[in-house]
């Protein structure tokens, strides 16, 4: 279905407000947005390291440190450009597997590519990666985040990239007996979850805390370097989604209530 103007443009003064939401947590955190200062800085002595002259390109090291950093950026990219454009054409059983796993594997565990609500906090502070193929990534993520509801694709990241929803609908596939939970427990947790993101959100305005950032469960992705309480809680979403479809999406994520608030009641995110 054509989505109507007067829905685009709902939908486009909803991304401006959490935009601003955003804008508003970055300051808190870091008294900037987009790399300008909102606020004195204090004096520091500036570091003794030398400092590239204006115009100047400074070579790499040497060729295989360059490689190494290009091929992670060239999966990332392909994979995003996967999950933008085939599931427009597409929607077979077989190729959504390879999604899923290309997801989890090259998203979550090999390059840690993903929306957080400290990444996107992060990017109102400081501006988008300054790098062409991160800029790219960067911009790849937010227009299936933001922009694609728009235009009749409600949760495509949730559902098509986010390598911790893929990780969850993968442990659902096993043959195990499905589990629903009745419609009051699951309004009720999904209250939950519209709640604990308005506390947390309110924790960083009022610069209170911003740790919990950290702790989003999708830091399990690098799990030598979180802590094994991370971990823990994410394996314990994999259990319970082998039995009820998507559990941390649905009852917990706050990034994913962000991005639910942009689109405006639309679907829960499960499966396609």
């Amino acid at each position: 279905m054509k989505p109507r103007r007067r829905d685009v443009v709902a939908h486009l003064l909803r991304i401006a407000a959490c935009l601003l939401m955003l804008a508003a947590a970055a300051v808190a955190q870091h008294g900037r947005i987009l790399g300008r200062e909102m606020q004195p800085a204090p004096a520091v002595v500036a570091a003794a390291a030398p400092v590239a002259e204006p115009g100047l390109r400074l070579l790499p090291r040497d060729f295989e440190l360059r490689l190494s950093t290009l091929r992670p950026n060239l999966a990332i990219l392909a994979v995003l450009l996967l999950a933008a454009v085939v599931p427009l054409f597409t929607k077979t059983r077989r190729w959504r597997t390879v999604q899923l796993w290309l997801d989890v594997a090259v998203l979550g565990l090999w390059t840690g590519s993903f929306l957080s609500t400290a990444r996107l906090v992060g990017w109102a502070g400081s501006g988008l990666p300054g790098g062409v193929l991160e800029w790219t990534q960067a911009l790849l993520l937010l227009s299936m985040a933001f922009i694609y509801p728009a235009f009749g694709r409600p949760s495509h990241y949730c559902l098509h990239v986010c390598p911790f929803g893929a990780a969850q609908e993968l442990a659902g596939r096993l043959p195990v007996r499905k589990r629903s939970l009745p419609p009051r427990l699951a309004g009720g947790l999904a209250d939950f979850r519209r709640t604990l993101w308005a506390t947390l959100m309110l924790a960083v305005w009022c610069a209170a805390d911003a740790r919990w950032m950290e702790w989003e469960i999708f830091g399990a992705f690098a799990w030598a370097a979180v802590p094994p309480l991370v971990v823990a809680f994410a394996a314990a979403f994999l259990v319970l989604a082998v039995f009820t479809p998507r559990p941390y999406c649905r009852f917990v994520c706050p990034t994913g209530t962000l991005l639910k608030l942009a689109e405006a009641n639309q679907p829960e995110p499960s499966e396609p």
